[in-house]
């Protein structure tokens, strides 16, 4: 009965998903002044809190919510006080309706002004979440892109991705190395270990802890039937290019992309020779980590598989063993045509002046993989070093701590436990503080590059404290950062193109652009004061922000925003946050 319910869901889904690519063309937009009532635009599990805010209210304005499926209107009590956000200037109402639990589709009224239409009910994220997975498959490169549910297509593309950009120890520059495969990066078409190991270490790991969220079947894939669930089939695309750059001692390549950015072109194409380049020992911990990740979860499904992983985690491991220090094989040109994911002029945060995240994330998967007590050890060295920070390609170390305190694979230390809980914790009550002090309750502060990313980020290290506390305040505030990034935010808007009424409508992305349509279940960047773009304004925080297909530092997707909001939502729904 399970599987026939799965089968008509996702036919259910697939429908809906059809509907998701309207024509695509320029636009920009700003904020404006009038009413609007502001809510998490894809819905609410029946027991969530459900709190919008009206921004811009009139003074006794009724405030009415009303149940879709039959008209029933019930009024909103308007007993917490008016709030003015900080950041944006935005003054905000509160309207709690947490006590409706009632499973059906509802709008907010206020006055005149109408909320955009959502669920309450149990099943109110799947086919949200199917469509920010399905992402992955739209992004598959080297393969004959053909999909039955958006109708998007383009030819094989970029099939001669074999050239190394400068010799090394072990190649020649005439060289050739197969690293066909993997996922398109972003808006572009480069392809990059630091996130695709970033990507499939957050999808991993929500796997683990949660893998009843996942079944064969789920994305209408090529793999669907295999006995295997389709996001672990899409997470195999991600990890076989990356076994293709590993040299044979172990040490990892950083990235591959072509000289010059491929404008106004789909994949196919783009015919420009694409380049392999340096190896580096970030990279090379970030691929041990994945690799071990992935032996232990694909174990149950294919030995051989997982037995290729755990080598390529091992011998990377024994590729830093013999390389103490941070090494990076960089040569000014190498960014021609691709994104630098080094310390830069925007990326400046300290953990890129060190790889030791990236080794000590990759010794706590190859301990809870292996059992091997060398990898504790390291652990145990290492742990007062770490600060808890946020996951992103620039620093690990926060998944390090979190699976290592949550698995029961192998023995942990209590003492170890105790202090990665203080670091935790501590790490909550800081982005706590923030929430309680913003009026759309939004954690992250910091407006850069990706800061979508860092909210659902945010929301994620709450959720873990709950998982570790049961303290509600926290959970609370985790369901906080998604109701930002799903329409609770100045724009009226869900930062993720073709989920909620009002969605963003012209992401940066090159495929979309070339053909005239709109990709489903991209997440874009969000708010960025630098707007590097030049196209969205500067300055201005939250409100940095522009739905335009030119603002690239705004509004561009990228592969490791989406594992973000998916583990988020993933944490969420579990019952477990």
């Amino acid at each position: 009965m399970k599987r026939t319910f799965r089968l008509l869901l996702s036919l259910a889904i697939a429908v809906f998903l059809a509907t998701c690519i309207p024509q695509f063309k320029g636009h920009t937009q700003a904020p404006d002044s009038s009413v609007k009532v502001l809510l998490n635009q894809v819905g609410y599990y029946p027991q969530w809190l459900k709190v919008a805010f009206i921004s811009s209210p009139l003074k006794g304005t009724p405030i009415q919510l009303i149940n879709l499926d039959n008209q029933q209107v019930v009024e909103l009590d308007l007993s917490e006080p008016v709030q003015s956000e900080r950041l944006s200037g935005d003054v905000l109402q509160p309207v709690d309706f947490s006590h409706i639990q009632q499973p059906g589709k509802y709008i907010v009224r206020a006055g005149s002004a109408e909320s955009a239409p959502f669920s309450i009910s149990d099943n109110a994220y799947q086919t949200t979440l199917i469509s920010l997975l399905r992402s992955y498959y739209l992004q598959r490169c080297g393969v004959i892109l053909d999909d039955p549910i958006t109708g998007l297509y383009h030819a094989p593309c970029h099939l001669h991705d074999h050239n190394l950009a400068h010799a090394d120890t072990l190649h020649q520059v005439n060289d050739k190395i197969n690293a066909t495969g993997g996922w398109h990066d972003a808006g572009d078409y480069g392809k990059y270990v630091a996130t695709t190991a970033t990507t499939v270490a957050r999808i991993l790991s929500l796997y683990e802890q949660h893998p009843s969220l996942f079944w064969d079947g789920q994305l209408t894939i090529p793999e669907s039937g295999n006995g295997i669930p389709d996001v672990l089939d899409e997470m195999k695309f991600g990890l076989d290019w990356m076994l293709r750059m590993q040299r044979s001692d172990g040490a990892v390549y950083r990235k591959l992309s072509g000289s010059e950015w491929p404008i106004g072109m789909a994949p196919d194409e783009d015919a420009q020779t694409r380049y392999i380049y340096g190896i580096s020992t970030p990279e090379t911990g970030k691929l041990a980590g994945a690799m071990a990740m992935a032996a232990r979860v694909f174990e149950s499904f294919d030995v051989n598989l997982a037995d290729q992983y755990q080598a390529s985690a091992d011998l990377a491991w024994q590729y830093l063993e013999g390389q103490p220090t941070m090494q990076v094989d960089w040569y000014e040109g190498d960014d021609s045509g691709s994104g630098k994911y080094l310390a830069s002029d925007i990326d400046r945060e300290e953990s890129l002046k060190t790889d030791l995240d990236d080794r000590f994330w990759a010794a706590v998967e190859l301990y809870i993989s292996t059992g091997n007590k060398k990898y504790q050890q390291y652990l145990e060295t290492h742990l007062l070093e770490i600060t808890y920070t946020l996951f992103e390609w620039k620093d690990l170390s926060p998944l390090a701590l979190v699976d290592y305190r949550l698995q029961k694979r192998q023995p942990s230390s209590s003492e170890l436990n105790a202090i990665i809980d203080q670091k935790l914790l501590t790490k909550a009550d800081e982005i706590l503080t923030r929430v309680e002090n913003n009026g759309y309750r939004l954690a992250n502060h910091r407006f850069i590059w990706g800061s979508n990313k860092l909210a659902a980020e945010e929301g994620i290290t709450l959720a873990y404290a709950y998982q570790i506390s049961q303290e509600q305040r926290y959970q609370y505030a985790a369901l906080d950062q998604l109701h930002f990034l799903l329409g609770r935010n100045p724009f009226n808007q869900t930062f993720v193109t073709g989920v909620g009424a009002n969605p963003v409508r012209h992401v940066n992305h090159l495929f979309a652009r070339a053909k005239g349509l709109l990709i489903p279940g991209l997440v874009v960047g969000g708010p960025n004061s630098d707007a590097q773009d030049n196209i969205a304004p500067k300055g201005l925080g939250i409100l940095s922000y522009l739905d335009d297909e030119k603002s690239y530092a705004t509004n561009e997707y990228a592969i490791d925003y989406n594992a973000s909001l998916i583990g988020l939502i993933g944490l969420l729904i579990s019952g477990n946050a």
